[in-house]
């Protein structure tokens, strides 16, 4: 059993990031995103290069699609960078990512072999639904630009699986996409069809050669995850542990087939000042038992999972997040001698 990361971290300084990060998250480390460090690492805007029309606006920190523009030539580009592989078109630059191109410097350094080295890009229903064009109307509804901004995170992420293997310090690469904004699918205020959920996850993975996962830190319809043929579902164990039991068929079929649940427990808010190894590990076996009540064998769930912070970091201080490092990371090598 490994502990990884969501990946956002409340930290300022890359450097210090990916030393916190190294560690702790000794088999599974996940590149720290730096939102407080410059607007341009919030998780929209972090994206966002290459996007049709986009632009970011630092100050009012915003970032928006202008299709007024005339985007045909800029779309057509992301398509023919698509069609061609030509992953140089999804680059994530430094100003971008300083927590990224710090942490590839610093594990080639290194010298040594992880496990698992982790990535993570936007996901393609929240960042369409975020995003919004110059009428505040998410790109997602704009057909031609929803096809261009899936297909340009596609590119992201094989540039990122590429990026992280020429560090030559992974045995495999794991890129989560990460999808909060799936908790408003179903709902009245949110358009968005449960097949679209599934085929625009597949296209973000298509051309992947590594693993690849799902994160969504609230209750959501989680069977959409399983079907969307990643490896890797991240939940919120912490908060949402009953939403997953609604699907314990489902649920049972995915792990079968070599799916891992990564349980969510330490959790990403002050509490985590009083949680502890032993109060997290009561909720990992309370969350077991639950799951097997309802028919998933706890075998299973045991050998099929993965321990993470419930969700991003960077709404906590630095001494929260290094402490819910230090949870996840004590969890797993707890439960993996059990």
């Amino acid at each position: 059993m490994m502990a990884t990361a969501i990946g956002s971290l409340p930290h300022t300084d890359a450097q210090k990031a990916c030393e916190i990060t190294l560690e702790h998250l000794r088999d599974a480390p996940a590149w720290p995103q730096l939102p407080h460090r410059d607007f341009r690492e919030n998780m929209y805007a972090q994206y966002s290069e290459g996007l049709p029309g986009v632009v970011v606006d630092a100050e009012k920190r915003k970032v928006f699609c202008d299709t007024a523009r005339d985007l045909l030539p800029a779309v057509e580009e992301v398509f023919r960078a698509s069609l061609e592989g030509d992953l140089s078109r999804g680059a994530i630059g430094e100003q971008y990512a300083a927590g990224l191109h710090a942490f590839a410097e610093k594990v080639r350094r290194e010298g040594r072999k992880y496990p698992l080295l982790k990535g993570q890009v936007t996901g393609p229903i929240s960042f369409g639904l975020t995003v919004l064009d110059e009428n505040n109307r998410p790109i997602l509804y704009n057909d031609d630009l929803a096809e261009a901004m899936v297909r340009l995170l596609n590119l992201k992420a094989r540039w990122m699986e590429a990026f992280l293997r020429g560090t030559g310090a992974a045995e495999e690469i794991l890129i989560f996409f990460d999808e909060p904004y799936l908790v408003s699918v179903g709902s009245a205020l949110v358009s968005v069809s449960p097949r679209q959920v599934v085929d625009s996850l597949r296209l973000c993975g298509d051309g992947l050669t590594c693993l690849t996962g799902a994160h969504c830190c609230g209750n959501t319809d989680w069977p959409l995850l399983f079907q969307a043929g990643v490896q890797v579902v991240n939940f919120d164990a912490y908060g949402y542990m009953e939403s997953m039991a609604l699907y314990p068929e489902e649920l049972t079929s995915f792990l079968e087939e070599g799916g891992v649940l990564a349980w969510g427990l330490a959790v990403n808010d002050p509490r985590i000042d009083s949680e502890t190894v032993d109060s997290l590990a009561r909720r990992f076996e309370e969350g077991v038992e639950l799951l097997a009540s309802r028919g998933v064998p706890g075998e299973l769930l045991r050998e099929r999972a993965m321990i993470t912070p419930s969700c991003g970091l960077e709404g906590v201080t630095t001494a929260q997040a290094e402490r819910a490092y230090e949870m996840v990371s004590m969890l797993a090598e707890r439960l993996r001698q059990a």
